[in-house]
C-alpha cells in the first residue's frame, strides 16, 4: 500500500504502543508491523528500520517507550507511562457510575472514554464496576448540557433562565409556575448525594436558593450585568444541611458519645467539642435553620438534643409530636 506518510506512520506505531503495550505486555519490531498491517490493511509494507526510526522519533518528542531484550536478543518495545494509575481510574468509573445526575447511557460512554486512557490489557481490569440501582439513575439527557452553560454563566457574570419543576404522584414531570421561566444570578454549582444543584440569587429575592440541575429544563444564559454579590459557598455550604437553606442563627446540640465520628465527618475536625457528662458532648455551631437540619437531627432519635436557640426546640418538639401522632 502506497500514500502512508511518515507521520501517518509516526503516529499509528504511537496508538499502537498505548493501546497494546503497558509494564506486562511489550511488542517487538516484528510485532509493531503486523499491527501496522491491522491498521493499514494486510497489502500494507514496511522496513524494520522504518519502524525503529519511528520509534526514537516518538522518544525525541518525549513519548515514553521503555525496551527490553528477550530471547534471541529480540528487543521489546512498550509504552508505560500513563497519566493516570489504574486505581485512579477505578476511582474515575465508580464515581461515574455511582452518579445519580448522569443518565445510565451517558455513563456508559464516559466509562468507555476513561479506559481508552489506558492500555486495551489494562482495561480489562476495569470491567467490574460499583453496583447502582438502576432505579435511581436519572433520566434527563440534558444535564450535561445544563452544567457547561450555568458554568459558562458564573465564568462569564451572566444571568441564568430556566425552567423547573418536580415529579408528582403519577411519576408524571410537573413544570412549577406553569412552566413560566425563572430568572437567577448563578453563584455556584455544587455536587451533593450524587446530585448537581445550582447556588443562585433568584431576581427579586434576598435569600439564596437550591435548584437540583437534573430538574431543570430550557436552562440558558441572559446577557445582563451579573448582580455583584458577597459570597463564599464554602461558608455557605458549612452552615447548610442536605442543601436545605435558611436563616443563619446560633445552635447548641448534645450528642451522645457514639455520635462522636458522625459530627466529625459532618463538621470536620476542627470543630470545638465540650463534654457535658461521661455520657454527651455539646458543640456549638453557625447553622441554616431549616427542614433540612431538622430532619438531620431527628436522624439520631434521642442521641441528638438541640438545647437552643429555643424556637428550634419547639420545632423539634412539633414534629416529634407529628411523628408521634403517625403511629
Amino acid at each position: 500500500m502506497d500514500g502512508i506518510s511518515n507521520i501517518r506512520r509516526i503516529m499509528a506505531i504511537q496508538e499502537i504502543l498505548f493501546q497494546m503495550t503497558d509494564e506486562e505486555h511489550e511488542l517487538s519490531i516484528s510485532e509493531i508491523i503486523e499491527q501496522l498491517k491491522l491498521y493499514f490493511g494486510s497489502d500494507y509494507k514496511v522496513s524494520k528500520n522504518t519502524v525503529k526510526n519511528a520509534i526514537e522519533e516518538l522518544r525525541s518528542s518525549k513519548f515514553n517507550i521503555e525496551e527490553s531484550i528477550k530471547e534471541n536478543q529480540t528487543i521489546h518495545y512498550s509504552h508505560q507511562y500513563r497519566e493516570f494509575e489504574i486505581h485512579e481510574l477505578r476511582m474515575l468509573i465508580d464515581a461515574i457510575s455511582s452518579a445519580r445526575f448522569i443518565t445510565q447511557e451517558e455513563s456508559n460512554k464516559l466509562i468507555e472514554k476513561v479506559k481508552s486512557l489506558t492500555s486495551k490489557h489494562l482495561a480489562k481490569r476495569l470491567r467490574n464496576q460499583v453496583i447502582v440501582d438502576m432505579g435511581v439513575k436519572a433520566e434527563n439527557k440534558e444535564v450535561r448540557y445544563h452544567i457547561d452553560t450555568i458554568h459558562s454563566c458564573i465564568n462569564q457574570k451572566k444571568m441564568l433562565t430556566f425552567q423547573y419543576g418536580r415529579y408528582n404522584l403519577k411519576k408524571e414531570f410537573i413544570l412549577s409556575r406553569e412552566g413560566n421561566l425563572y430568572t437567577a444570578w448563578p453563584l455556584s454549582l455544587v455536587w451533593n448525594s450524587d446530585y448537581y444543584y445550582l447556588v443562585a440569587k433568584p431576581e427579586g429575592i434576598e435569600e439564596i436558593r437550591h435548584y437540583r440541575v437534573d430538574r431543570m429544563k430550557k436552562v440558558s444564559e441572559k446577557n445582563v450585568q451579573n448582580l455583584q454579590i458577597e459570597f463564599n459557598i464554602t461558608d455557605h455550604l458549612k452552615r447548610c444541611f442536605n442543601m436545605y437553606p435558611g436563616e443563619v442563627d446560633n445552635v447548641e446540640i448534645q450528642f451522645s458519645n457514639q455520635l462522636i465520628n458522625v459530627v466529625l465527618d459532618r463538621f470536620g475536625r476542627n470543630i470545638n467539642i465540650k463534654k457535658v457528662d461521661e455520657e454527651k458532648f455539646s458543640i456549638k455551631i453557625s447553622a441554616s435553620v431549616s427542614d433540612g437540619l431538622i430532619r438531620w437531627l431527628l436522624t439520631w432519635a434521642s442521641d441528638a438534643k438541640v438545647v437552643s436557640p429555643p424556637y428550634l426546640v419547639k420545632k423539634i418538639k412539633d414534629e416529634v409530636t407529628k411523628m408521634y401522632q403517625n403511629y
